[in-house]
């Protein structure tokens, strides 16, 4: 697949790519998982720890299940 296709597909179904983006991010956040949760060597470290970085994923996880079924809902009627 080159670029195009790609973006192509993306706008095609941004709905279910923000859906399963959602997801990943809320179970990151209660699983805990390393590479998304450990602010060790990432910029700003100092401002945000571990448990913050998690409330932060989650309820951006939230929002975007929250907006993807809102325009799933809104593209079926």
């Amino acid at each position: 697949m080159n670029s195009e296709q790609i973006t192509a597909f993306l706008q095609e179904h941004w709905e279910w790519v923000t859906l399963i983006m959602g997801i990943v991010s809320v179970v990151g956040s209660i699983r805990n998982w390393n590479w998304m949760c450990d602010p060790t060597g990432k910029p700003d470290s100092h401002r945000y720890g571990r448990g913050s970085r998690r409330v932060i994923f989650f309820l951006l996880g939230i929002v975007l299940i929250i907006v993807s079924v809102w325009s799933l809902v809104l593209a079926i009627k």
